[in-house]
C-alpha cells in the first residue's frame, strides 16, 4: 500500500494537534432570542473585526498554527510541488458560445492569473483561436475578471461584463470581434455579487437590454446592491440616456435571466424571488409591450423559446418532477397551456443562469 505526502503531512498535523494547544479563547456569552427562542453564543465577539481584541486572537491563532505547519516534515517538498502544479501550463476552455460562425470561449491557460476570452473560426482548431479579450492585459495587477460576455447576433461584437477586485461589481465594455479593440461606451452597475446580471442583445445587434443596479443616489447606501431593473442601452448613446424597460416592482433581491427568441425581437425575463426558487416570468413583445405570463407562485422554475416563438415553460404545478407546457405566442396565458412532455419518472433540471433544460437520469 503506498501512502501519499499529503497524507503523512495530514497525519502530522494531527499528531502535532493532540500535542498541543492553540491560544485559549475567551467564552463572552451573549444571549439573542430568534422567533421566541433564547440562542447562547459564547464566541460572538469575534465577528468584530475592528476590536484590538480579535484581531490579537487571530494573529496568535496565525502564529500558532505556522509555527507547526512550517516545522513538520517534507513541507518544502510539498510547497515546492504544490507550487508547480499551481503554475502548470495546462489549458482548458468553458463557457463556448457560437455566433455567425465564430466560436467564442472562455481560456483559462496558467500561470496567467484570469481566464480570457479567445474567438475561433472552428471548435476543431483551438489552435486557431487568437486572443479578444485578455483581462490579464488590461490590468497588469490581476484584478480585473470576466464574469461573463454576450457576443451579438451578427457576431461582430461581443459585450463583456468586466469587475475588479474579485467583487463582481461588473460594467459592460462592448468589443469589435475582428479587431479586438474596445468600442462605443461603457455601461456601468450591469452585473454584482448580489443577483448577477444578463444581457440580450436585439436581432439587428444595434443595441442590447441589461439588467442594471441602482446609481447615484437612486437608493439608499445600503440598497446600491439590490432592485435590479432592466434597462435598453443603444449603441453609440450614453448610458445616461438608456431607457426604463422593467421592474420597478420587482422585490429587493431579484435575480433576472434574459432569455431570446431566435427568430424575432422578442424577449422573456425570467425573474426569480432573491434565491428561493420562486420565478416569475415576463414577455416582452414585438410592439414593446411586457406581459407577465407568470407569476411568483405559479411553480414556473424556467422559461424558453419554442418553435414559431411559442414560449416553453418548466412547470412544476402538480408535476414535482417537472413538466413542459406550451403557450402560443399570441394568447401566452397559462390558462392555454398545453403539455408538451408529461411529468415522467425522470426530473427535468433547469440551470437559472443558462439555457440548458435536460432530464436527469441515467440514461439521458
Amino acid at each position: 500500500m503506498k501512502i501519499s505526502a499529503l497524507a503523512i503531512l495530514f497525519g502530522a498535523v494531527a499528531c502535532a494537534a493532540a500535542l498541543a494547544k492553540p491560544p485559549a479563547t475567551e467564552n463572552k456569552p451573549v444571549v439573542d432570542t430568534y422567533h421566541g427562542v433564547k440562542v447562547t453564543d459564547p464566541f460572538q465577539w469575534l465577528e468584530n473585526w475592528d476590536d484590538p481584541l480579535v484581531q490579537a486572537w487571530s494573529a496568535a491563532q496565525n502564529e500558532f498554527a505556522r509555527e507547526y505547519l512550517d516545522a513538520l516534515p517534507g513541507v518544502e517538498q510539498i510547497r515546492k510541488r504544490a507550487a508547480e502544479i499551481y503554475k502548470a501550463e495546462t489549458e482548458s476552455y468553458f463557457d463556448v458560445q457560437v455566433a455567425a460562425g465564430h466560436v467564442f470561449a472562455i481560456k483559462r491557460q496558467p500561470p496567467k492569473q484570469q481566464p480570457f476570452l479567445i474567438v475561433s473560426e472552428s471548435v476543431e482548431h483551438p489552435e486557431s483561436a487568437r486572443v479578444l479579450v485578455d483581462p490579464n492585459t488590461l490590468d497588469p495587477t490581476g484584478g480585473t475578471t470576466i464574469d461573463w460576455y454576450v457576443p451579438s447576433p451578427n457576431g461582430g461584437l461581443v459585450a463583456v461584463s468586466l469587475s475588479k477586485g474579485g467583487t463582481e461589481s461588473g460594467d459592460v465594455h462592448v468589443f469589435d470581434v475582428f479587431t479586438g479593440e474596445q468600442t462605443y461606451s461603457v455601461v456601468p452597475r450591469v452585473n454584482g455579487g448580489t443577483a448577477g446580471g444578463s444581457l440580450a442583445w436585439k436581432k439587428d445587434s444595434s443595441g442590447f437590454y441589461y439588467t442594471r443596479y441602482p446609481r447615484g443616489d437612486e437608493r439608499k447606501p445600503e440598497d446600491m446592491d439590490f432592485y435590479t431593473q432592466v434597462f435598453f442601452h443603444k449603441l453609440g448613446e450614453d448610458s445616461s440616456k438608456d431607457t426604463y424597460e422593467i421592474g420597478s416592482d420587482f422585490p429587493r433581491i431579484n435575480e433576472i435571466q434574459f432569455e431570446t427568441s431566435p427568430s424575432s425581437d422578442r424577449l422573456l425575463a425570467v425573474v426569480q424571488y432573491g434565491d428561493g426558487g420562486k420565478f416569475a416570468v415576463y414577455l416582452r413583445e414585438l410592439e414593446g409591450q411586457w406581459k407577465q405570463i407568470a407569476d411568483y407562485d405559479d411553480r414556473i422554475i424556467h422559461a424558453f423559446f419554442g418553435p414559431g416563438d411559442d414560449v416553453m415553460l418548466v412547470s412544476r404545478r402538480d408535476a414535482p418532477r417537472g413538466k413542459i407546457i406550451r403557450l402560443p405566442v399570441l394568447n401566452p396565458v397559462l390558462g392555454a397551456a398545453t403539455t408538451v412532455i408529461p411529468e415522467c419518472e425522470d426530473s427535468i433540471v433547469t440551470d437559472f443562469m443558462g439555457p440548458s433544460t435536460m432530464l436527469a437520469h441515467a440514461g439521458h
